[in-house]
């Protein structure tokens, strides 16, 4: 059972990050992984996590191949990628709990594990605490609570102490022993600091420039304690006392004298040094640098592991990753919105809207009727509630549009953003799941938006009109009937399930829109822009007759609205020649853009590298 990358390169372009790498971490293993800043570390380690596509080579997991069971994978590697993202607005219980239900656990067990990991890295006094007020240093605690979710076998860390204050630096030091000696955590440690890993790791590979040099045990990496720094009053005595003893010195320029003790014990040499006259300042093991290192394996032939060679072990039979990861990317989504500030904006404006909106009529009815009885006007159409939910949804949808794909643009850019998405895909869901369940929760979303859009609508309407017969009001008093209600009862019924089907590919749009764009702001600007857009494509696409293949043909419009809500309400004003919607079928439409967005929103998210 072991991480293995196996012969793994990647390209940015034109510069080759990583060449041929092949690594071996063993169970039990802590495993320092070395390199100059750039030298390829956070790719290799973004690689194994599946935050970026393989281009060449393997990862494989305890034999599974993360390519081919990206699930499995997942499910037996933990990590921590640069600087750790989190929902702001969430205490660090609440945001390890939300990735513990991407975990597989119940509410119950996810409590349960997020108490634990918060104990283990010592953040139980915080953990009540929003996470937009931790310190960073908590922040990374937080980080690494969140790769031991779950007790995966592996654990990745990327140089977990950046930016951390020296008082931070032992703090996570001893985190780390704790975790690789108390825990038993497998650990692959990242870090550009040699003397952060001798104390640690059992084993290290060295990368430079893309390529593995070595990996080899520590103590032998290190030589094993045969290199010594000798400080003496009298350097010429030290040397002249080390050469009887045949023993090779090399001066270095801060005074020191460095000596290969080879097999002779480090106590008969301090010895025999006193017994010669010379008088000790310092005497001892001196690790060698990085540079050391890679001048020493420059070019040496053991920069291909023997472990990376041979071919892929089967992958064992037992399964880790929990069923259903749809569903569980749906529930984390649907947490998501509801603890933010967003969605009851989202929610509440669309229906808010339409109640001023009918109320709006209603004060032009009285004020039309006033007209009327003073001679200025010959007659008017009394008004219904069936006209006042017609204008209300016909004022307010338009903007429940705009306001559902602006959300859903959200929904990976804006966690892409805030590095949440990375946590989300550390988890055993994979990215199809993940977007489809993504999309399902914003599918509530547009449920939940709609039906109290057309709740207040009707309560409102119902309030201030009847659902009565239309006619019209002569200023005689005659009244001139038009239509009955049980006539429009069901024209009723089809206007307010019209909008539903365009507004959810409205949002689905705003969601292909977020798995273009990286940013939050592009994607927002970009979702937002599709609607003049698309309005403006109207006009293109009017003369040729596929107007009705626009979703925006289909939901009423401030200009040339040419939705089934406009029929409805020329209908209940008792219009004799309504204008004709766009096409009797919009539910065809809308289903085709829907199921474009998705494919396309999966097909980009499927390839896209998260930082």
């Amino acid at each position: 059972m072991s991480l293995r990358l196996a012969s793994v390169s990647h390209r940015y372009g034109a510069r080759a990050a990583l060449k041929e790498v092949s690594l071996h971490v063993r169970r039990g293993d802590c495993y320092g992984f070395i390199g100059h800043n750039g030298a390829g570390k956070t790719t290799a380690l973004r690689l194994a996590l599946g935050l970026m596509p393989v281009q060449s080579g393997r990862v494989l997991v305890d034999g599974f191949d993360a390519a081919a069971f990206p699930r499995e994978a997942r499910a037996r590697l933990g990590g921590l990628v640069e600087v750790p993202g989190f929902q702001p607005g969430l205490s660090g219980l609440a945001n390890l709990r939300l990735l513990g239900g991407l975990q597989g656990f119940d509410r119950r067990r996810a409590k349960g594990e997020a108490e634990r990991v918060l104990d283990l890295v010592g953040l139980t006094e915080n953990a009540g605490r929003a996470v937009r007020g931790y310190s960073q240093g908590m922040r990374q605690r937080l980080g690494i609570a969140q790769a031991l979710l779950g007790a995966p076998p592996y654990v990745l860390l990327d140089e977990p102490t950046n930016g951390l204050d020296p008082e931070g630096i032992a703090d996570m030091r001893a985190l780390l022993l704790r975790l690789t000696r108390d825990e038993g955590a497998t650990v692959l440690l990242s870090s550009h600091q040699l003397h952060e890993l001798s104390g640690l790791c059992n084993r290290i590979g060295v990368l430079k420039q893309g390529r593995l040099l070595v990996e080899a045990e520590t103590d032998e990496l290190l030589g094993a304690g045969a290199r010594y720094a000798v400080r003496a009053d009298d350097a010429g005595a030290a040397r002249a006392a080390l050469a009887e003893l045949g023993l090779a010195v090399e001066a270095q320029p801060d005074g020191a004298l460095l000596v290969d003790l080879g097999e002779r014990p480090p106590g008969d040499v301090a010895t025999a040094l006193v017994r010669g006259g010379c008088a000790l300042s310092a005497f001892a093991p001196r690790t060698p640098s990085l540079e050391e290192i890679y001048l020493r394996f420059t070019g040496n032939e053991r920069a291909t592991p023997e472990s990376a060679t041979g071919p892929a072990a089967a992958p064992p039979a037992e399964r880790r990753a929990p069923s259903l990861p749809t569903l569980r990317v749906t529930r984390y989504e649907a947490k998501r919105l509801v603890s933010g500030a967003t969605v009851p904006i989202v929610l509440l404006l669309p229906a808010l809207l339409g109640a001023l909106r009918v109320w709006h009529r209603w004060h032009q009815v009285r004020s039309e009727r006033r007209a009327m009885e003073a001679g200025a006007l010959f007659g008017t159409t009394d008004v219904t509630a069936f006209e006042g939910i017609g204008v209300g949804l016909q004022f307010a949808v338009p903007l429940a549009a705009v306001l559902l794909a602006g959300l859903a643009s959200q929904t990976l850019a804006g966690e892409l953003s805030r590095g949440t998405l990375r946590n989300l895909l550390l988890r055993p869901v994979g990215r199809l799941p993940a977007v489809f369940g993504k999309a399902l929760g914003q599918l509530g979303a547009v449920v939940a938006c709609y039906a109290l859009l057309v709740g207040v609508v009707v309560a409102s309407s119902a309030l201030a009109f009847d659902f009565g017969d239309v006619q019209e009001l002569l200023p005689n008093g005659l009244v001139f009937p038009l239509l009955e209600a049980e006539e429009v009862w069901p024209e009723l019924r089809r206007a307010w399930h019209a909008p539903f089907l365009p507004l959810l590919a409205c949002a689905s749009v705003g969601l292909a829109a977020g798995a273009l764009v990286r940013s939050s702001i592009g994607a927002l600007a970009l979702a937002l822009g599709s609607f003049p857009a698309l309005f403006l494509a109207r006009a293109i696409a009017r003369p040729l007759g596929v107007e009705a293949w626009l979703p925006t043909a289909h939901l009423p419009f401030p200009v040339a609205d040419t939705s089934y809500v406009a029929t409805y309400v020329d209908f209940c004003r008792g219009v004799s020649n309504p204008l004709q919607p766009a096409s009797q079928s919009p539910g065809l439409v809308s289903l085709v853009w829907l199921f474009a967005s998705l494919v396309f929103a999966a097909l980009l998210t499927r390839r896209r590298a998260v930082p």
